[in-house]
């Protein structure tokens, strides 16, 4: 047997005095049969049962997280762990913590982060898992798998193990459930090697259920899609703002046909629409990959890349460039219409390209200064 301490088992736990005891000896039970030096680590986050007592008498090192989250919880025990592997579940034994067994067996073949799978390959227990949940869980994992270009089974599920020098490279920063959603996020974004063994979730022993369906399912959707920028801002903002492009250089001629149909200056006003609507939400994508940059949610990709060589100077010029064309072009229209004296003035293509590039010159402004902002917490 090993001098040092190899694996890590740690458990996030609140309230669960009826269960706590049991995980704790499946975990202490696990390593035994492993023949490996190990630790159970359970954290207390601020129970108001017995909960922190038992787990002590259980043979386990208790610490108190008093900062209340799932992820807090979770922080401090990867803070606390010793072992150069680590696996974590909740203490409530819907986990059996003696499944451990499989994910330190695969994470010594090489893995660095090994993933419980429910619905593929493993079970879950008649009544152990709400329809919500069992809705729910797919589809943040297909929209996951989606943004994140992965091919996991079962994202959200509770148990998992990971190298500890791998999950230094993470750098966790969320504090909620969302915690785990991070997890898989950055391990897939890093090319962490990732693989997943079947395991079964039990039904609940004794104490309430502490995931609220869709309280914790919005922070882990939310999560995902601030962080997959590319899919929810970048590429949407850059297609309607290309069709409106599109539209308006079909118009330049004063119409265009298409199956038969002839278009006129009317449709202008749908063109202009999607050019601001896209910009703006370019304008978003960028300014969430800059925080999230900053914020270490994400990491460097071509987006940020060319972010971080705009400064603020450059963004307002352009924007300045943009209102004078906009004066410009408005003026010029303003004159063709008063040496023309036909038609109202609001029928001119030119007064509502005039006004979209104003309105874009407006938006690049303001959005260069509330970038500047952002910075300055550097």
């Amino acid at each position: 047997m090993k001098t040092s301490i190899e694996l890590s088992i740690i458990m996030p736990c609140y309230n669960e005095e009826s269960t706590v005891a049991i995980c704790v000896k499946k975990a202490k039970k696990a390593i035994k049969d492993l023949k490996i030096k190990g630790e159970v680590i359970v954290i207390d986050n601020n129970s108001t049962d017995k909960s922190f007592d038992i787990a002590k008498k259980s043979g386990a090192q208790v610490f108190k997280e008093l900062h209340k989250g799932y992820g807090n919880a979770l922080k401090r025990g990867f803070k606390e762990a010793k072992g150069e592997y680590i696996i974590m579940a909740d203490a409530d034994d819907t986990y059996d913590f003696y499944e451990s067994k499989k994910i330190y067996k695969k994470l010594k073949t090489g893995y660095d982060f090994v993933m419980g799978d429910r619905y593929k390959k493993g079970k879950i227990e008649k009544g152990a898992s709400p329809l919500s949940h069992r809705i729910g869980a797919p589809i943040l994992t297909f929209i996951l798998n989606i943004f994140y270009g992965t091919s996991i089974s079962d994202a959200h599920c509770g148990i998992r193990g990971i190298k500890k020098e791998a999950y230094k490279k993470l750098d966790m920063q969320t504090e909620g459930m969302e915690f785990a959603s991070e997890m898989v996020v950055k391990s897939s974004k890093l090319k962490l090697k990732i693989s997943e063994v079947p395991i079964t979730l039990s039904k609940r022993k004794g104490s309430e259920a502490k995931l609220s369906t869709f309280k914790d399912g919005w922070r882990h959707l939310s999560f995902l899609l601030t962080q997959g920028t590319n899919f929810t801002f970048i590429y949407p903002g850059f297609l309607l703002f290309l069709i409106g492009i599109i539209i308006f250089i079909l118009l330049s001629p004063g119409h265009f046909t298409i199956f038969g149909r002839t278009f006129y200056y009317h449709v202008l006003y749908l063109a202009s629409t999607l050019v601001i609507l896209g910009y703006n939400i370019l304008i978003f994508g960028f300014l969430t990959k800059q925080y999230s940059l900053m914020e270490k949610f994400i990491q460097q990709d071509r987006v940020t890349k060319f972010i971080q060589k705009l400064d603020m100077n450059k963004i307002l010029i352009l924007g300045l460039i943009l209102i004078l064309l906009s004066i410009i072009i408005l003026i010029d229209a303003y004159i063709i219409w008063i040496q023309t004296k036909t038609g109202s003035l609001l029928s001119s293509g030119r007064i509502i390209s005039g006004v979209t590039i104003f309105i874009l010159g407006t938006q690049t402004i303001f959005a260069g200064l509330f970038s500047k902002i952002i910075s300055l917490k550097k």
